[in-house]
């Protein structure tokens, strides 16, 4: 089944939710490689590789624009998960950043020079790393939503903040600071009929939220603290989707795209992903 013109095809694949198109690989998979933004080095006589995946996406002025986390330098380790019993691999040792990149195809992309550090060098509230950015466009202006790391990647435990830029052309990032008063990730805003919306992972699940006071709220988060404090005492309340209805992601499940439209619905919350 035909997905998209130059996009790839895909199959409908029956589960225990329903009947679901799964999207096929592009034949140029992977269309970002680590070696082509010069994330490698040498360690012990031996040329090591980093990192690049989980980026946000958009089209901008005819052009798509990708903002991919990206980091080098890390040590490979292990730890024992005691929520699934365990043993899994991880990366320690680094700080990721976020790069914008830019194609006029979609497969073929190129660095734009704008980084955006979550080293503490650009402000105070985090230096552990700026992962996973989101685009969500709001009239002319571009939010970019991401996870600003307090502590080190799987040596500390809550150490997960929203943090919150924006732009207007991609070349000037903006940044407005941290919801600071509880752990999250994978957070994506969304407006429905002028209101707008808040996806959160509350670990394990994620969970939706209205922002009363709109953007503002986003643009200026250390300024309604007592709100955030609230949403995160009342969390039982706004809980949206739970984690462990499918296998895949029996241990979480976090916001994983902008949020899409449905043609034959006036909204549409979000798609699933277990990142």
């Amino acid at each position: 089944m035909e997905a998209a013109k130059g996009i790839g095809s895909g199959e409908l694949v029956e589960t225990s939710a329903g009947t679901i198109f799964k999207l096929s690989h592009h034949p140029s998979n992977p269309i970002v490689r680590p070696e082509e933004l010069g994330l490698i080095w040498e360690e012990d006589g031996k040329r090591m590789v980093g990192a690049v995946f989980n980026g946000g996406a958009e089209i901008f002025r005819g052009r798509v624009v990708l903002a991919p986390r990206c980091h080098s330098r890390y040590r490979k380790s292990e730890f024992f998960d005691e929520k699934l019993g365990m043993r899994r691999v991880c990366m320690e040792d680094y700080v990721s950043e976020v790069w914008i990149l830019w194609s006029e195809d979609g497969l073929r992309f190129r660095p734009s020079g704008v980084i955006i550090k979550g080293d503490g060098s650009q402000h105070q509230d985090f230096r552990y790393g700026i992962e996973d950015i989101r685009i969500v466009r709001a009239d002319s202006t571009y939010l970019l939503v991401g996870c600003g790391k307090i502590g080190p990647p799987f040596k500390a435990k809550n150490a997960d903040r929203v943090a919150i830029y924006s732009t207007e052309d991609f070349e000037e990032i903006h940044y407005h600071g941290i919801i600071d008063v509880f752990d999250s990730r994978n957070a994506v805003p969304f407006r429905v009929d002028g209101d707008w919306y808040l996806l959160l992972r509350f670990h394990p699940n994620i969970h939706v939220v209205r922002l009363p006071e709109g953007l503002d709220m986003l643009l200026r988060p250390k300024q309604y603290r007592d709100f955030w404090k609230e949403v995160y005492r009342e969390r039982p309340k706004s809980l949206l989707l739970k984690a462990g209805e499918l296998p895949h992601e029996r241990e979480k499940v976090g916001a994983g795209t902008q949020v899409l439209r449905h043609e034959n619905t006036s909204s549409s919350f979000t798609t699933r992903s277990g990142s």
